[in-house]
């Protein structure tokens, strides 16, 4: 967590808006990109290139203007921003996740790698030539500096690989992808701005662009080398290389050399060792590779505090997480020196001793690296949870393990009984579904046992009620009160003070609007006597709680 002064962020964000990257507009233009996305939805549907069902997931109705926000970078001096621009609420949002999925499944990554994980089983068989060295390269702000025309140039240089995940022809395609970038669009203390290069930090579409961006400028890149890599992986924007040593400045001329947008800096291994991802990746003198779980030096260290009113599972679960990710990406230690690591830093997040050391008993010895492929959270050590005491675990109480799950979806609402539906099934096997309910000492694993008798195909997970945002101030520029979606409202006559209320999918300026035309409407009938409107006058009535005295 990073704790800023207004005024410092505020100048912060100014000075990074008065780049050439952005522009101010006149005003919010979601009215006008909503329309466009809709006109190009209906094109798609027309043309039967996509089904009912996906044209109305495509739609756009009650977008509001993305609000712009910057992350600190803790690691870097003098804490610039990076800014992200959450996309949820954009008119382009949903068109932007059916791209994506079409680009991921067409297209196919030679570098890229998952995660931690399979980083760690990949180099665990490499053995570097003499000569070489570890070096890795991260592109400076990749998101903002991806030209339109290499996207473009890249997709069309891979189309027969991506055409065939889906049945829209190219040049159709490339429109859907140019909208989407060109309608990259913030909202930033009442000031609107466009994006005019590069990709928004929050868009669905960005990370899947960028990975083809980086893929063909690898593939290009290594074609000008005159020496073989025997190593090269990337994630996102970070690249693992093994280079010779007298050829990493050369090296990193031919990469800034491929587009001067995009700029790379280098990273040379320090006494054999060089950080990348969560790792510490060794080169040992044999030149083979061992690695070790790695956190930076800003890193506080902290986990889920043992003392915190959270249920006890999850504290189990995030104990049990720390143990795999340390042993499984550790390979340069023995057992006894990687259980050091790990009862130090659950000791100083007040882990009770007794926890740790049964948690490191029931962990496997040396687990297989493919047996974790994400970093999910597991339920394999809580069945022992009846063990731990109040003397351990002050929040404890009478808690057993049978009303503890892994926790999920914090965002879920609790599943209501009675809305209860037939559970859906897959091949005639019944799938599970998640919902999360608010932890309450006592009261929320009894309610969870309950749920789970009547529903058998729901697991619960808990959310608790304090956090962050209920302490300190949203970076992010407030949603005015008219563009806020699915709300119930209150309206008082003025003539008769009855109240009407009344609940709105569409944004509240729209239902406003609506019930300023229909009233309108309604007194214009009154006043015509006409005995034909009788009907329509009663419609009204009942649709905006209008009665005989308030018109």
């Amino acid at each position: 967590m990073v704790v800023m002064y207004i005024a410092d962020y505020d100048r912060k964000m100014s000075t990074l808006l008065d780049d050439s990257t952005y522009k101010v507009l006149p005003k919010d233009p979601t009215s006008k990109f909503q329309w466009q996305n809709n006109t190009l939805v209906r094109r798609l549907s027309n043309l039967e290139l996509i089904d009912h069902f996906t044209a109305s997931r495509l739609t756009s109705k009650t977008a509001t203007c993305p609000r712009i926000y910057g992350q600190p970078k803790a690691h870097k001096d003098g804490l610039p921003l990076r800014p992200v621009v959450p996309n949820i609420t954009a008119p382009t949002y949903q068109l932007s996740k059916y791209i994506a999925s079409v680009l991921s499944k067409g297209f196919k990554s030679e570098y890229n790698i998952i995660d931690s994980f399979s980083f760690v089983k990949y180099t665990t068989a490499v053995t570097l030539p003499a000569g070489y060295i570890l070096v890795s390269f991260d592109v400076v702000s990749l998101f903002t500096n991806i030209p339109k025309d290499l996207v473009i140039r890249d997709i069309i240089m891979n189309w027969d690989t991506i055409g065939k995940a889906t049945n829209i022809n190219l040049d159709l395609f490339l429109e859907m992808v140019s909208f989407c970038i060109d309608s990259s669009y913030f909202k930033f203390r009442d000031k609107f701005y466009q994006q005019t290069f590069g990709t928004a930090m929050g868009s669905p579409l960005s990370p899947i662009l960028a990975e083809v961006v980086m893929e063909v400028l690898l593939r290009t890149v290594t074609k000008r080398l005159s020496f073989p890599l025997p190593v090269i992986k990337k994630y996102v924007d970070d690249l693992f290389v093994a280079l010779p040593e007298d050829q990493i400045e050369h090296t990193l001329q031919i990469f800034n050399s491929y587009n001067q947008h995009l700029q790379f800096t280098v990273e040379k291994e320090a006494d054999g060792r060089l950080p990348f991802l969560d790792t510490l990746v060794i080169r040992n003198p044999d030149q083979t590779i061992s690695t070790q779980w790695y956190s930076k030096p800003i890193s506080s260290g902290r986990l889920l505090n043992f003392h915190s009113f959270h249920p006890i599972s999850m504290k189990i679960n995030v104990a049990a997480n720390f143990i795999k990710r340390v042993t499984l990406l550790t390979t340069n230690l023995n057992q006894q020196q990687q259980s050091n690591i790990i009862f130090h830093h659950l000791r100083s997040n007040n882990y009770p001793s007794s926890l740790i050391n049964r948690l490191l008993c029931r962990a496997k010895p040396r687990a297989s690296i493919t047996e974790v492929p994400h970093d999910t959270p597991t339920t394999s050590n809580v069945g022992h949870l009846q063990e731990l005491n109040e003397e351990n675990h002050p929040h404890a109480g009478s808690i057993t393990s049978r009303g503890l799950q892994t926790p999920l979806d914090q965002n879920t609402p609790a599943i209501q009984p009675q809305q209860r539906s037939p559970p859906s099934t897959t091949n005639g096997q019944q799938l599970t579904e998640y919902r999360s309910i608010p932890f309450i000492e006592n009261l929320s694993p009894t309610i969870a046992n309950i749920l789970k008798a009547d529903f058998p195909q729901v697991r619960i997970a808990y959310k608790t009620l304090k956090n962050t945002n209920n302490i300190l101030r949203s970076v992010k520029d407030p949603l005015p009160l008219l563009d806020q979606c699915n709300v119930i409202y209150s309206l008082e006559c003025t003539d008769c003070k009855q109240t009407y209320i009344g609940m709105t999918t569409n944004q509240l300026k729209t239902r406003m609007s609506g019930h300023k035309s229909n009233v309108n409407q309604y007194t214009k009938l009154i006043q015509s006597n006409d005995t034909h409107t009788n009907e329509e006058i009663l419609r009204l009535g009942e649709k905006n709680g209008i009665n005989e005295t308030c018109h």
